[in-house]
């Protein structure tokens, strides 16, 4: 699961900017992402993690969500550049109204929504650190 939200920033990163970006074949601790940031000298590091949840409905019935957390930190400081979180479903306040019924908890599904909120993690670091569109033809 957390591969499909990765690559979901990775992928948007690569299509919003015209930077190089590379994914770890593997988990990253927030530690070591900023060992690697501060080892850098032109490459910012994106740590992207997830976070279980598990929710009630009305009828008591409970299910899983994942929340999406997201940092990214500048070279050679690690100095936090942007942070946030993306949810799976949508949120007004305090309230989380997501689809429901027959096929929501499957896992090409899960792994659909999961890769939606790293492409909204992308989104938002595009916008927040002001990065541009790539060039055409890019």
């Amino acid at each position: 699961m957390h591969d499909a939200a990765t690559q979901g920033c990775a992928d948007q990163l690569r299509k919003r900017t015209s930077l190089d970006v590379d994914v770890s074949l593997r988990e990253v601790s927030r530690g070591e992402a900023i060992e690697k940031a501060k080892s850098g000298k032109t490459t910012y590091v994106v740590l992207v993690s997830l976070i279980e949840e598990v929710l009630y409905s009305a009828d008591g019935s409970g299910y899983i969500e994942f929340e999406l957390d997201y940092v990214v930190f500048a070279p050679e400081t690690a100095k936090v550049m942007a942070s946030g979180r993306t949810y799976q479903g949508n949120r007004k306040g305090p309230i989380t109204v997501g689809p429901s019924g027959p096929g929501m908890s499957l896992p090409s599904y899960r792994e659909a929504m999961l890769r939606r909120q790293g492409e909204a993690a992308a989104d938002r670091i595009v916008k927040s650190m002001r990065l541009s569109d790539p060039k055409p033809g890019k």
